[in-house]
């Protein structure tokens, strides 16, 4: 199997108010690649995206509450064949949680502090399935309970990186398909610990 990767992230923020009174930050991120089999049914070409754009206000100097928006997109090319009938297949994903979060802060020294966070995330969105004119769709909606460390740094005045990693969570999934005039319903849901170095999250801010 051979594989090629495009990937691009960027972080934007603005802000224009006066400083340690709190962040605007945000991530923007594109990825696209191609599972190549060898030129079978089985290739697939899967291009995402991420908007997620959040702020935070300072109640004391170790204090932190705020909210996060972030908008998911997958989209999943590929093709099936039955018989002498080949079927182009679109399956795509859309995701938009809302995350409020407390952070309880530390400073190292000048440049850097450490936090503990709080964030809990609820999404809705929906999955298509769009294969010739058999069209199917799935409502989703999730729960997202984490708690881990972070890490800021501050190279200047007004600009600093953060990154977290939500080490223990608690999720709930749940998927509603129409089937039938009949909705199936699907929950899924469980405790899990984020081990993997994948699942930080960068971000740079603006302090306002």
């Amino acid at each position: 199997m051979r594989s090629l990767l495009l990937p691009l992230s960027i972080a934007i923020c603005t802000g224009t108010f006066a400083q340690d009174n709190g962040f605007v930050s945000g991530t923007l991120g594109f990825d696209s690649h191609t599972i190549d089999n060898d030129g079978n049914f089985n290739d697939r070409t899967v291009t995402s995206g991420t908007f997620g754009p959040a702020i935070g206000f300072n109640l004391s100097p170790v204090h932190v509450v705020g909210i996060a928006l972030t908008h998911s997109g997958t989209s999943t090319d590929y093709k099936i064949q039955a018989g002498n009938t080949t079927t182009e297949v679109t399956e795509k994903r859309s995701l938009t949680t809302i995350a409020p979060f407390y952070r309880y802060m530390k400073s190292v020294n000048e440049k850097f502090l450490l936090y503990g966070q709080f964030k809990a995330g609820f999404g809705f969105g929906k999955e298509t399935t769009e294969a010739g004119t058999a069209d199917t769709e799935t409502k989703l909606s999730t729960m997202d309970i984490r708690v881990g460390p972070g890490l800021v740094y501050v190279p200047a005045e007004r600009w600093a990186l953060s990154a977290d990693w939500g080490v223990l969570g608690y999720y709930n999934d749940k998927r509603t398909e129409e089937v039938a005039n009949d909705d199936v319903v699907t929950t899924t849901s469980g405790f899990q610990a984020s081990l993997n170095l994948g699942a930080i999250t960068l971000a740079l801010n603006w302090l306002f």
